[in-house]
This record gives structure tokens, sequence and C-alpha cells, in this order.
């Protein structure tokens, strides 16, 4: 819907839940078929949440040039046991940490960063705190709030000697029209620039793959390297959540697979997705 006032943020509210508004349609034609078999065509409307969700990244057959982790830890919890036990299992060029603590941070650096050689840390005693792990080195790192208190961490990074804009984001959730609008705002400045710069946006954005978040024609350049499975809240592994965690790149990316990640003790479930560098 056009707009950026509170009925577009009122609307945008209820178009996170397509997986279970799928789900009640599909009970719906089956109860009604139950009664007169003409229900049964109703079935066709259930891809309409695959035709309308944002864009992904195209996908390569070749092995990934890096592979991305987005985590949100949650702000009361301490002990990283459980992710860098996932990430032994499964491991990650870069890991992107939200809602990052000082106790959960001090426990990361007692256990040596997951064994990850470079690190950028902001924790913070609330939601804001961010912090990135990576295993190649990161340039010019800068914290970079917006007007309502949230941070998103910029670096930059090398694929095959060519420099990566790479950027950590936590846009605050949008149940107010001007968190909705700072979020929004964000997301369309950046897609702005990975038009000019090869980027990569990771983080928990608060947003699903049919927010105006996330769509639109100004957000083209950049694209979900991620899919639209829950990731929040995580109990009941997702099920009746949304997928709010995602991993955006520019053009010049691929996307070589993603998945979602196990419960780490948060009230967010990991994803990581693997990338590949085409060139501009």
């Amino acid at each position: 819907m056009p707009g950026q006032g509170s009925v577009a943020w009122a609307l945008d509210l209820f178009v996170h839940w397509q997986p279970l508004y799928a789900l009640a349609w599909l009970l719906a034609c089956l109860l009604g078929a139950l009664r007169d078999r003409r229900w049964l065509l109703g079935l066709t409307l259930l891809a309409l949440p695959w035709f309308t969700a944002s864009p992904v990244a195209p996908q390569s057959d070749e092995p990934p040039d890096l592979v991305v982790t987005v985590a949100n830890v949650n702000i009361r919890q301490r002990d990283p046991t459980t992710l860098l036990d996932w990430l032994d299992r499964q491991p990650a060029n870069i890991v992107v940490l939200t809602e990052l603590s000082p106790d959960y941070a001090a426990e990361l650096a007692a256990r040596n960063y997951g064994d990850f050689a470079h690190h950028a840390l902001h924790p913070l005693a609330s939601p804001p705190g961010l912090g990135v792990l990576s295993d190649r080195p990161l340039r010019n790192v800068r914290v970079l709030p917006d007007g309502l208190g949230a941070l998103r961490m910029e670096a930059e990074l090398d694929i095959h000697g060519r420099s990566i804009r790479f950027i950590a984001a936590h846009p605050k959730p949008p149940m107010a029209t001007r968190k909705y609008l700072a979020r929004d705002r964000l997301l369309r400045d950046l897609a702005m620039a990975a038009g000019r710069q090869p980027m990569i946006v990771a983080g928990d954005l608060n947003a699903t793959p049919w927010s105006s978040a996330l769509l639109g024609a100004d957000l083209q350049p950049l694209k979900r390297a991620t899919g639209w499975a829950p990731t929040y809240p995580s109990e009941g592994k997702g099920v009746f959540g949304i997928g709010i965690d995602h991993v955006l790149v520019s053009s010049g990316f691929a996307q070589t697979g993603a998945e979602r990640g196990p419960d780490i003790g948060s009230d967010h479930l990991p994803v990581r997705a693997g990338l590949r560098w085409r060139g501009e």
C-alpha cells in the first residue's frame, strides 16, 4: 500500500503473518470442500505468500566465498555456549550479534571470542547492543545511531580483493509510526547506497519479507539471501512466529544456501546464509 503515515504503519503490522494466513486459508478450503468441492479451487491462493514476498538473491551452485550468521542473543542471556557449539558444527566467516549485553560480551571474551580472529563489539545493557565476530579483518568500524536510539555497525572487508561494505543492523521494532518510518528509512537509504557500492546487510531487521521495509522498487538493489521461515519467537521452533532476522546483499552476490539454526537460548532462532561474489 502507498503512503508512509499511520494507516500504512497499521497495515504493515498485519502483513508479517503470511504463513499463518496461508495455513488458516488451507483449513478454510478443506472445511468448505466438505460441503462444496469448488472450495478446492481456493487452494491455488496458497501460493500468494511466495509470489508476494520480497525478491531473493540469485542462486549459485558454487562454494560460498562468505558465510554470514545472524544471532539475536537476547539481552537477558549471559551464556554463549550453545551458540558457540553450533558455530563449531556449522562454521561461519562472520557472525552478527544483536541484543548484545555486557555480560554476554564478557563471556565471549573469556572464551576467546569463539576463536574468531577479529571482533567489533558494542555491548549495552539494553537491546541496541551489537557485535560482529569475523575471521577476516574489518576496517573502518563505526557505530552509528538513528534518532530513536537504534544502532547499526558499519565496517569494510575484502572479498577477492574487492572492498565490501558490511552493515550489522537492528532497527527498533515498528510498534509506533515513528519507529516504522525509521526502520523503512534505514533500509531504503542502504538500498540506495547498495546501488553504488557492494554491500551486505545483516541483523534483526524487525521486518518480514512482506514488510514495506523490504518491498518496493527503491529496495531492488538489496535482495534477501535468507528465507521467510519464522525466527521469532523461538518457542515451538518458530512455528507460530515471523521471519525478521535476515541477510541482504547487493547485486554482485548470489546465495549458495540458507538455513535457520537451533535454539540458542534466545527468543530468536539464528539464521545463516552462504554468499558467492559474482562481480559487478
